[in-house]
């Protein structure tokens, strides 16, 4: 007797198929990312063999050398600064003095000499404060034409680092494509086999209860192989790859569907058969029966055998259906 699936049951089983498919296909992510992380070459390693030491050395000394002179250009900046501020409070006052003493000799009075060194102190101070300015504004452009110089000198340093660079870089870029090369074949040579092995079991359980975990199974392989292919060929191959792999899988379902339509599956026969003469209709040709009928029927449109007398109870049974729907003996 065929067993008949509850609609609730199926419901559950596809919720598990599914729930496996999200699960296998997360382990064999995780599984491929792990081979993705083996460790790819060290570039450093390419510029040691190709770099000569001295000259990074230079370059090291040289760029330490510019970092100090651009520093001491901003504390001399900050230097004038405070003497800019010095110099204009100096003037200031300096002016006042003056003019209380141009005041002072206006109005006929002499000046103290209180007032006259107070005038020759912030004439001083002024003096002072200018020279220092000065000597600062001197220092700035020595350290600026030193900046220079050193800036020169760095450009010539890399410039011949950048020469003796290209090389390893070049070296450095095919070390790193046979990496990626490697671990791609890695990737593949885990993934292949497991969605072979997967849908080997699938095609090969074609009446197995374990079927949904089979496919469940596969199409999780299927899509990390997918991907793997995707992440490995360039993307103008991997285009053709992928619509060569869509006209294959669909042109084995259109022969799968062929085939099942040509010579049906028992099951799938049985199936149709039910519903057919559940609609009083012919399971071959759908053409409609009456419901009164004698013990035995033929189809008038194409003669298939419909009723007929059930061999254990004589009573009229579904002939093209396994069972007699009243003694349910088997045909």
């Amino acid at each position: 007797m065929a067993h008949v699936v509850p609609a609730g049951l199926k419901w559950i089983i596809r919720s598990l198929s599914v729930s496996l498919f999200v699960l296998l296909a997360w382990l064999l992510q995780f599984a491929l990312g792990d081979i993705g992380d083996l460790r790819p070459p060290a570039r450093s390693v390419f510029l040691e063999r190709h770099l000569d030491p001295e000259l990074l050395q230079r370059e090291r000394d040289l760029q330490d050398e510019l970092r100090d002179s651009q520093g001491e250009v901003t504390r001399q900046e900050e230097v004038q600064d405070t003497l800019r501020s010095s110099m204009d409070v100096a003037r200031e006052t300096m002016q006042e003095m003056t003019d209380l003493h141009r005041l002072s000799i206006e109005q006929g009075i002499a000046p103290s000499a209180e007032r006259e060194s107070a005038l020759a102190e912030a004439q001083a101070r002024f003096i002072a404060a200018q020279g220092a300015f000065e000597k600062a504004n001197a220092r700035i452009g020595d350290l600026n034409a030193e900046a220079y110089r050193v800036s020169g000198d760095l450009e010539d340093a890399r410039e011949l680092i950048g020469e003796q660079r290209t090389p390893a870089d070049d070296a450095y870029s095919q070390a790193l494509d046979e990496h990626r090369l490697a671990v791609a074949a890695w990737k593949l040579g885990f993934i292949v086999p497991i969605f072979a092995l997967a849908s080997w079991l699938f095609t090969r359980s074609r009446d197995s209860r374990h079927r949904p975990i089979f496919l469940a199974f596969m199409l999780a392989s299927f899509l990390n192989l997918g991907l793997v292919m995707h992440d490995t060929f360039p993307e103008e191959y991997f285009k053709y790859i992928a619509i060569c792999a869509g006209i294959i899988a669909v042109l084995a379902f259109l022969a799968r569907v062929l085939g099942s339509a040509a010579q049906p599956q028992p099951a799938l026969l049985l199936k149709r058969r039910r519903e057919s003469y559940f609609k009083s209709q012919c399971p071959e040709c759908a053409y409609p029966f009456p419901s009164e009928r004698g013990d035995t029927f033929f189809c008038p449109a194409c003669g298939s055998g419909l009723f007929e007398s059930c061999g254990s109870c004589s009573a009229s049974r579904h002939r093209l259906l396994p069972h007699c729907q009243t003694c349910g003996a088997a045909g």
